[in-house]
């Protein structure tokens, strides 16, 4: 049972999509606020997570971009790499994951964007699913579907960063929804934690694009 929570956590890290209705508080834990809202022709709601850390916003960016570093913080992570290139700030990703026995492993095939704001101090991330030629479907993975995950990181004041995530998503297969919207409240505050703790490490540098900050 305990694979099967792991992996849903895990599989919903990159994907989520923009609510469709107001907001309504689940609780708060670790520091991190947790709401969710109901999805229009979906069973499944959509979750987010927000609090203020004292970690500079460069070492969360840091975590949050490098393909390397993905597989520590993120459970049952196979692979996170970046398949190409596709402009300044996109790239096309891939992302698998092992689970349990006689679960399916997933993975999944995205289109990566992200932003920086000198003047505002914020720095954003958003993923979602796509197919392409690079990486069809394999008969070893169920291919799930990321809508869009979204992250905010703003920074607040010296060496302290507020970080907002945002998170829905299908991974397919014969998962219930009443399971699946269960374990994903959870998810924002033990997602948010698994960042913050991977960036307070200090064997990472801050990110180049928000150095002056």
């Amino acid at each position: 049972m305990r694979g099967l929570l792991v992996f849903v956590m895990s599989a919903l890290l990159f994907v989520s999509g923009p609510a469709s209705a107001g907001w309504d508080v689940v609780g708060t834990t670790k520091g991190v606020k947790v709401e969710r809202t109901t999805m229009a022709d979906s069973a499944l709601f959509a979750f987010r997570g927000k609090g203020t850390f004292d970690v500079p916003i460069g070492l969360l960016v840091t975590v949050l971009k490098d393909e390397k570093l993905a597989v520590e913080w993120v459970d049952l992570m196979l692979e996170h790499s970046v398949v190409r290139t596709i402009d300044e700030g996109s790239n096309l990703i891939y992302e698998s994951y092992g689970l349990p026995w006689p679960i399916s492993d997933r993975d999944y095939l995205m289109i990566e964007r992200y932003t920086y704001d000198g003047t505002t101090k914020v720095f954003t991330i958003d993923y979602e699913s796509v197919t392409d030629p690079a990486k069809p479907v394999s008969s070893k993975f169920v291919r799930a579907v990321a809508y869009r995950t979204f992250w905010r990181l703003e920074q607040v004041g010296p060496g302290r960063t507020k970080v907002e995530v945002e998170v829905f998503t299908d991974p397919k297969g014969v998962l219930p929804s009443w399971l699946i919207n269960l374990i994903q409240e959870d998810w924002p505050w033990k997602t948010i934690d698994g960042l913050v703790r991977r960036a307070q490490k200090g064997d990472i540098k801050v990110d180049p694009g928000t150095e002056g900050w």
